[in-house]
């Protein structure tokens, strides 16, 4: 059984024609590509020169580990409290009182009404 399906796999492969390598070669299309190549690359000494302002591996390791100490560093950083309730309710009002004396000029709106979830423009 076992020669019968490794006979059969081997009479498979034979059915697939590869093409020939000489014959892609040969192609007209290839030979114009190949004729069309040229001596246009760069030499070697036209390439500039490697730049000397690089830090060593030594400085890398060494500015890579203080940005990881400034990461890490919980202290540097203190967090602001905002306004209080009051206070920004407050700043809510006068914003809100600015808006509606900007919007009583806009004739495509009209003023802001006092209840923002049913606000619909007049159109």
């Amino acid at each position: 059984m076992l020669f019968c399906a490794a006979a059969a796999s081997l009479s498979a492969c034979q059915t697939v024609s590869m093409p020939k390598i000489d014959d892609i070669m040969k192609s007209p299309t290839f030979g114009e590509d190949a004729s069309n190549i040229g001596n246009d690359y760069p030499k070697l000494a036209d390439a500039p020169a490697a730049p000397t302002d690089l830090r060593s591996d030594r400085q890398w390791d060494i500015d890579a580990r203080n940005l990881q100490a400034l990461r890490d560093d919980r202290t540097g950083t203190q967090n602001e409290s905002g306004p209080s309730t009051a206070e920004a309710d407050q700043q809510f009002e006068s914003l809100k009182a600015k808006v509606q004396a900007y919007k009583k000029d806009d004739p495509a709106s009209g003023p802001v009404q006092q209840a923002f979830p049913n606000y619909k423009p007049r159109r």
